[in-house]
């Protein structure tokens, strides 16, 4: 029987199963891309094509998640301060306790990017070192470009919300991010790839914060979302855009994942809620245990690459747990401050 005092009122399991889902492909691909690069032998698939569009549609099911999430919470009783602070107490305490455990290893103890003005460390503070990197020089240790994107829509969303609560306004929205999703990988400037910009993945975000206000009515747009499907032809057709093929794609499959998980007995709620709540340290910790401790020590050990993979799940999911409880603290004081 499931606990009043631990399982939300109103808990989705399905919301989980795809959190949990989304991560994996990225987890195998950023494995199998750095052991490739220390010329471990791993099978091209796992490398390819195929397997980054597998990538690509577990990072559009974050941004949908995200965006489905957040109008869950906020949907007719959003306010901005009690908002922001909590994403900031959400977001910013697991990066904070990760990036100043690198930056005083690297930079403090041992004097690393002495050549970078120390004022970019503003960068850092505020998550934005990833998204920034490509163009400019920063103290980028962990987060990624993902970090950066996902925090600068959060800003947008109370507009995105604004617009759901019209259908004029979500038309409006809809032709705006079409074109957006069309246009914006051609005029994307380099070095900066589109699907890592706000703007690559603002319709992935819109797109879920309209997801979010289908979940709130119960209402599952099944089997009519498979027609999504149709589209999987598209991703050999080069004049078409990839991400926008990718999104269309990952949109369809969202919903039948979501209807799977919310067949799961409520009996087992705590043991997927746990590792799932995880996934944010999981995203953090992740590259960094596998280029700086995981393959080295593959490297000097005789063991075959497949036994390191499960060892990179398990340690991943352990050291984000470690982090999330290490944050928790933290995460109060955010919110008994500014609240």
């Amino acid at each position: 029987m499931k606990s009043s005092l631990s399982i939300p009122a109103h808990y989705r399991p399905g919301l989980d199963v795809i959190r949990l889902l989304a991560l994996l492909p990225v987890l195998c691909y950023h494995f199998c891309i750095e052991a490739a690069r220390l010329g471990f032998a791993v099978p091209a698939f796992l490398i390819g094509r195929g397997m980054a569009d597998w990538v690509e549609v577990g990072l559009a099911w974050f941004f949908l998640l995200s965006g489905a999430a957040l109008c869950l919470q906020w949907r007719g009783r959003f306010r901005w301060r009690p908002y922001l602070v909590g994403r900031a107490a959400a977001m910013y305490p697991a990066f904070w306790l990760g990036f100043a455990v690198l930056f005083l290893y690297g930079e403090v103890l041992h004097g690393n990017n002495a050549e970078i003005p120390r004022w970019r460390v503003i960068f850092s503070i505020l998550g934005l070192d990833g998204y920034l990197a490509p163009v400019t020089q920063t103290f980028y240790k962990i987060g990624e470009w993902f970090l950066g994107v996902i925090l600068l829509l959060y800003l947008v969303f109370p507009l995105l919300l604004w617009c759901m609560e019209s259908r004029n306004r979500r038309r409006v929205l809809f032709a705006i991010l079409l074109v957006c999703q069309l246009v914006w990988p051609v005029l994307c400037p380099a070095p900066l790839e589109a699907g890592h910009t706000v703007l690559g993945r603002l319709p992935a975000f819109a797109l879920g914060v309209w997801f979010g206000c289908l979940l709130a009515e119960n209402r599952i747009p099944m089997p009519y979302c498979l027609w999504g499907l149709a589209a999987l032809p598209l991703l050999w057709v080069s004049a078409v855009p990839h991400l926008a093929v990718l999104l269309v794609i990952s949109a369809a499959l969202f919903w039948p994942v979501y209807r799977l998980g919310q067949q799961i007995p409520d009996r087992f709620w705590n043991l997927l809620r746990r590792p799932a709540a995880w996934s944010y340290g999981v995203y953090l910790v992740h590259h960094v245990l596998l280029t700086l401790v995981l393959l080295p020590a593959a490297l000097r050990l005789s063991l075959p690459l497949a036994v390191w993979f499960p060892v990179f799940l398990v340690v991943s999911f352990a050291l984000a747990a470690l982090l999330t409880a290490m944050a928790a603290p933290f995460s109060h004081l955010i919110k008994r401050a500014f609240s």
